[in-house]
């Protein structure tokens, strides 16, 4: 009886998630039609909006360190978009029946530091924000309000990777503009995060023109199917697909030309035993999920995977950070 090495997912924080294996609602914003005026002024001026990303983030905070009982009414409060689903597929992950203490709130030690408020009096509208972890790893943070009758919320969150940074983004008294279809960019948001997802297929990968894949979220991802289906050996086969979730593709134009593309793809892991009467033992956030502990024919886990990109006006996008959490499981 061999294990099946999934690896363990733990929040920590309000959205800080370990990445499966690699160490280390509707749509808000897209390519759209350009507005028929200019606008060139922020809907929220600085102040307000340093406010409302401490009161959002701290809300985040408030709802990631609640028991279980009072996790999903706070997480709804806080969150919405891709950082509700990734939230809530984290809190399935960290309810462990044998568990009684309830986790300490969290401590931050510097506010976080707004750098964009999207531009213009329509909605939605948009705040960017970065934080520092406990481990000292900076976090970008899109806080959405989708009409006037609804406040900020938290909607991706996600941790930048080592030696990444962002281009300057227009001051937060012009506000930063949304990306259209006349944005100049070397590649379309949406072309690019598929070209993405399709370069992390296991164990046939599509070629991705227009966007590195050599980021240490792309590589962790290609490394660890590899030792899974290598562990598997004649026991089983692996087989890995990524999808794109475009409606969650949020694009926010840069300061002199190119975007900051923030996007959510669903991974599918699917093994399938061989015959020869062999079983696999899955991790035990598998067995938490499907409640099996020896599988005898095949397993498919589902994951999401927030990640966040650069794109130039010319030349190759890159990725500037990317968290991944565990939401489904099903065996037999």
């Amino acid at each position: 009886m061999r294990s099946l090495n999934t690896p363990a997912i733990v929040a920590a924080g309000a959205l800080t998630l370990a990445l499966t294996g690699c160490g280390a609602g509707s749509a808000l914003v897209g390519v759209d039609d350009a507005p028929s005026q200019v606008t060139t002024t922020a809907p929220v001026d600085a102040g307000s909006a340093q406010k409302i990303a401490e009161r959002v983030i701290a809300q985040a905070d408030e709802a990631a360190a609640a028991p279980a009982a009072e996790g999903q009414a706070l997480r709804e409060r806080a969150l919405t978009g891709s950082a509700l689903a990734v939230a809530n597929a984290a809190s399935k992950l960290e309810v462990d029946p044998a568990a009684t203490t309830t986790p300490a709130p969290l401590k931050r030690t510097e506010a976080p530091k707004v750098l964009a408020v999207s531009r213009g009096t329509t909605f939605p509208r948009l705040i960017l924000a970065q934080t520092t972890t406990a481990t000292g790893a900076a976090r970008l943070n899109l806080l959405t309000s989708p009409d006037a009758k609804t406040p900020f919320r938290l909607s991706t969150s996600v941790t930048m990777a080592p030696g990444t940074q962002v281009a300057a983004l227009d001051s937060l008294d012009s506000g930063s503009p949304m990306v259209t279809k006349d944005t100049r960019l070397a590649v379309a948001p949406d072309a690019l995060v598929k070209q993405y997802a399709a370069s992390l297929a296991y164990p046939s990968p599509a070629k991705a023109e227009a966007v590195g894949t050599d980021d240490p979220f792309a590589a962790s991802v290609r490394a660890n199917a590899a030792a899974q289906a290598k562990a598997f050996g004649k026991l089983a086969t692996l087989k890995q697909v990524h999808e794109a979730q475009p409606e969650q593709t949020v694009s926010i134009a840069l300061r002199g030309g190119g975007a900051l593309v923030f996007s959510l793809l669903e991974r599918t892991d699917t093994i399938t035993l061989k015959a020869g009467g062999k079983s696999l033992t899955p991790s035990a956030e598998f067995q938490r999920l499907v409640k099996k502990k020896t599988l005898t024919t095949s397993a498919e886990l589902k994951s999401y995977e927030t990640v966040v990109f650069t794109v130039p006006a010319d030349g190759t996008a890159g990725v500037v950070g990317a968290d991944e959490v565990l939401f489904s499981a099903k065996g037999s």
